[in-house]
C-alpha cells in the first residue's frame, strides 16, 4: 500500500511538471517572431507604455509609465530568454513616461536610449541619465532628419521635435514618431498638445498613420479637429488610467473621435492592447 501510494504521488508531481512544462513552452512558442509588426500597449494606469516587437525580433519600449508595472509587463510580453532590449524611447521627461526606465536599464541590456530635444533639471530626469551613463547605455537624440530602419521592414520615422525644439512646454517637444510596416503604420504622439499640434502642421510634415495614439491620454488640449483630420487614422488608442483625476479622456476629446469617425479603444477599458501588423 505504501509502496503504491507512493508511485501515485510521484505520477502526480510527474504529471505537475509535464504540465508547467507544457505551459511554458507553448508560452514561449507564442513570443516567437512570427514575421509581423506587433504593439502592445500595456496596461500602466495614467501614463503611457508601449512596447513594439519587430518581424525578426527587435525590440522597442516607448515610455515606461507612472510606475513598475512595465517592467512587470516585460515579463510576460517577452520570452524567458530575452534579457535585453534594442531601443528605449522616453517622449518626453514626465514621470508618468518614465518610472520604469531606471529598473529596465538595470534589468536589461538596453541597445540605446532615444530623448527628445529638452532641458530638464528636475532630479528624477538626471537620476535617469545617470543611470544610462552607469550602464554604458548610449544616449540618442530624436533627429527628424535620420529615420531608423530596423532591417526587417519597419521604420520608424521620427517627425518631432526639430532640433532646436521650438516651443517652452515639455509637451509640445513630445518625439512624434510613426513605425511603418508594409501598408501599416501606427503614429505615437506622446503628450502633444494642440499648440504642439499646430506648428507640427504648419511645418508640412505628413503625420499621416493607420494608428493613432491619442496625445496626453485624450486631454481636452490635444487631438484637435485639424490634427485628426491630417492623421486620419482607421483606429485610435488611449492610455490613460481609471478614475484619474485629470478626468481623461475628456468628452470633448471623445466627442472629436466620433465626428471623425475614429473607433477607439482605452487600456481604461480594456487593460493591455495588443494590436498586430
Amino acid at each position: 500500500m505504501r509502496k503504491s501510494a507512493l508511485h501515485r504521488r510521484a505520477f502526480a508531481a510527474a504529471c505537475v511538471i509535464l504540465l508547467a512544462a507544457t505551459l511554458i513552452l507553448v508560452r514561449e512558442h507564442t513570443r516567437i517572431p512570427d514575421g509581423h509588426m506587433t504593439v502592445r500597449f500595456f496596461d500602466v494606469g495614467q501614463g503611457d507604455s508601449a512596447l513594439l516587437v519587430s518581424p525578426s525580433g527587435k525590440t522597442v519600449l516607448i515610455d515606461s509609465g507612472p510606475d513598475l508595472s512595465a517592467l512587470e509587463a516585460l515579463g510576460t510580453a517577452l520570452p524567458l530568454s530575452k534579457k535585453s532590449i534594442d531601443l528605449l524611447i522616453l517622449s518626453h521627461p514626465d514621470p508618468d513616461h518614465f518610472t520604469a526606465f531606471p529598473e529596465v536599464l538595470r534589468r536589461f541590456r538596453v541597445g540605446a536610449l532615444m530623448l527628445p530635444d529638452v532641458r530638464n533639471d528636475e532630479t528624477p530626469y538626471l537620476s535617469l541619465l545617470a543611470i544610462a551613463k552607469e550602464q554604458g547605455v548610449p544616449l540618442v537624440p530624436a533627429d527628424p532628419h535620420r529615420d531608423l530602419d530596423l532591417k526587417d521592414g519597419v521604420t520608424l520615422d521620427i517627425l518631432w521635435p526639430p532640433d532646436p525644439a521650438p516651443l517652452a512646454e515639455d509637451n509640445d517637444n513630445s518625439i512624434v514618431l510613426r513605425a511603418a510596416f508594409g501598408t501599416g503604420s501606427i503614429l505615437f504622439t506622446g503628450d502633444l498638445s494642440v499648440k504642439g499640434e499646430e506648428v507640427l502642421l504648419a511645418s508640412g510634415i505628413d503625420v499621416s498613420a493607420h494608428v493613432l495614439k491619442v496625445g496626453h491620454h485624450g486631454s481636452r488640449f490635444s487631438s484637435s479637429d485639424a490634427f485628426l483630420a491630417a492623421v486620419h487614422p482607421r483606429l485610435a488608442v488611449i492610455s490613460v488610467g481609471k478614475d484619474n483625476h485629470y478626468g481623461h479622456p475628456n468628452p470633448e476629446t471623445l466627442g472629436r473621435l466620433e465626428k471623425a469617425g475614429i473607433p477607439v479603444r482605452s487600456t481604461m477599458g480594456e487593460g493591455e492592447i495588443d494590436l498586430i501588423f
